[in-house]
């Protein structure tokens, strides 16, 4: 290939000019990419969708493999741009080399949601750049543009998702009588009708089919703007016609001129000869069948020698990443600054400007202080302990096992029967804190109330238990504390429930 068959018009152009001009080559070269196109990427689809048992997944399948094709359109792009004729029949030869070109597993995996792909895909495919070499040109060439390459990525995959919602609104707005129940969620949910998936699913690859070629094109000549920005390209094509022109000058000039130059060089000594000679670093103007291949990653040591010479200067040799906002301050003709108290405003903002910055690290200070003693103190109340010596008495009932029989429920029934209800309550709410003590290893405090307790057992032990503890606190302080009778035969249903839940634990054990 050579730089003279490019077929774009090679000048310095911004970055977002050259994303119009990715515009422009697909106008262009449009029959060739749509053709590829419609050959890989609906002929993959229709396939998936002809026999793949889940339709819900084509769709994420399509938007995951979407690299795959990209590949594709670059090749298309990268050949029309040297005005190569590039048929469907030489993509899908050339399907292998761009399967096993380097990169592929790492844009379907890593890099796959890398936001400037589209700038970095030329790296692997045109210049086949490997692991560090990769990483080093991707640096190099997202220098300037990698923003440029993010917008444009964000951008087409809002307008993608705009022409699908776009395209089914218009589908639901086009269906014949009214369908209230239906919404744009229909159409990607799971219980839904094969059509509906089907439906959407070529909308989707309708709309990435506006999209993704527009989106390769444009990376790719934000690439092209790129490297002609670091190699010179336009330069070297102006001093290849130039020398053109000056071959063709001679080639038609008179005899009588052509004797006078040859003398001229005669009398030139040979050694004056041997110093303008070009080095051996440097190409031909003709040798141009790399035109996509990158510089060499080391320049030649005659160069390298220059540069080090360059960069010794006091006045390159200095590099200083300064990351703090400094006024811009404008010389008068006569040498002194101006604007004098624009320089007092400018001092006082920087005062302003470290104070803040103090209280900044103070602040951040207290707060790493604070977030430690939360972790010290949180730390201690979780951390797991030995058994712990229970209170002797809880909510002011004595809970020490020679205050309770042994057997609580007889005990209890006995009261009930002669009408000391509070007795046969208090003995039937202390001999379910020893049981739940000792079955269900709950944890008192001495200071708990009837509430605290009924949230200390709330969620640690089966419904039925917690629900017959909570009736038996409602009734011992509807009498104990309202001075309540109780009503019916309300003692005999909970002497009857306390049995089943905590009769087996003998309140009174010792």
């Amino acid at each position: 290939m050579r730089l003279e068959d490019i077929a774009v018009g090679l000048r310095r152009r911004s970055a977002w000019e050259a994303i119009d001009l990715g515009q422009v080559m697909l106008r262009q070269w449009a029959p060739r990419i749509y053709g590829t196109w419609f050959a890989t990427y609906w002929l993959a689809g229709l396939l998936l969708l002809a026999f793949w048992p889940w339709p819900e997944y084509v769709i994420p399948l399509l938007w995951w493999l979407k690299p795959l094709f990209d590949r594709v359109l670059l090749h298309v792009c990268s050949r029309s741009l040297f005005g190569e004729a590039c048929s469907v029949r030489d993509v899908l030869r050339e399907l292998p080399r761009l399967l096993r070109a380097p990169g592929l597993i790492s844009g379907l995996s890593l890099r796959r949601f890398s936001l400037a792909r589209s700038l970095l895909l030329p790296v692997w495919q045109l210049e086949e750049q490997r692991d560090a070499a990769a990483r080093a040109r991707f640096a190099l060439l997202g220098r300037r543009c990698r923003g440029h390459a993010v917008w444009l990525t964000f951008f087409c995959a809002n307008m993608s998702s705009v022409l699908l919602l776009s395209l089914l609104l218009l589908l639901l707005a086009l269906v014949p009588g009214e369908h209230p129940d239906w919404s744009l969620w229909d159409w990607f949910s799971d219980g839904e009708s094969p059509a509906r998936h089907l439906v959407g699913t070529l909308g989707f690859m309708l709309a990435e089919t506006i999209v993704e070629p527009l989106y390769v094109a444009s990376g790719f000549s934000l690439y092209l703007n790129r490297r002609s920005e670091l190699e010179g390209w336009d330069l070297e094509l102006g001093l290849r016609r130039l020398a053109q022109r000056l071959a063709a000058g001679v080639a038609n000039a008179p005899p009588l001129l052509v004797l006078l130059v040859v003398g001229t060089c005669w009398l030139v000594p040979a050694p004056a000869l041997a110093a303008t000679a070009p080095p051996a670093g440097v190409a031909a103007f003709g040798d141009a069948d790399a035109a996509l291949a990158p510089l060499p990653a080391k320049p030649p040591a005659a160069a390298r020698a220059v540069i080090d010479a360059v960069l010794a200067d006091p006045v390159f040799g200095q590099l200083r990443h300064d990351w703090r906002w400094h006024w811009r301050r404008h010389e008068s003709p006569s040498g002194e600054p101006g604007h004098s108290w624009l320089a007092v405003l400018a001092g006082l903002a920087e005062s302003l400007a470290e104070f803040l910055r103090g209280l900044l690290w103070l602040f951040t200070g207290l707060a790493l202080a604070v977030l430690v003693l939360l972790l010290v103190r949180y730390r201690r109340r979780s951390a797991p302990t030995g058994p712990q010596r229970q209170p002797e008495f809880v909510a002011g009932v004595d809970l020490r096992p020679e205050s309770l029989p042994v057997e609580v429920a007889p005990v209890a029934a006995a009261a009930l029967a002669r009408g000391a209800a509070v007795e046969a309550l208090s003995l039937l709410y202390r001999g379910a804190l020893r049981s739940l003590i000792a079955q269900r290893q709950i944890g008192f405090a001495a200071g708990d109330t009837e509430e605290d307790c009924l949230q200390r057992v709330a969620g640690q032990v089966p419904v039925a238990v917690e629900r017959c503890f909570a009736e038996v606190i409602e009734a011992w302080c509807l009498v104990a504390y309202g001075g309540r009778p109780l009503p019916g035969r309300r003692g005999e249903e909970l002497l009857a429930a306390w049995q089943r839940h905590f009769g087996s634990s003998g309140g009174g054990q010792r």
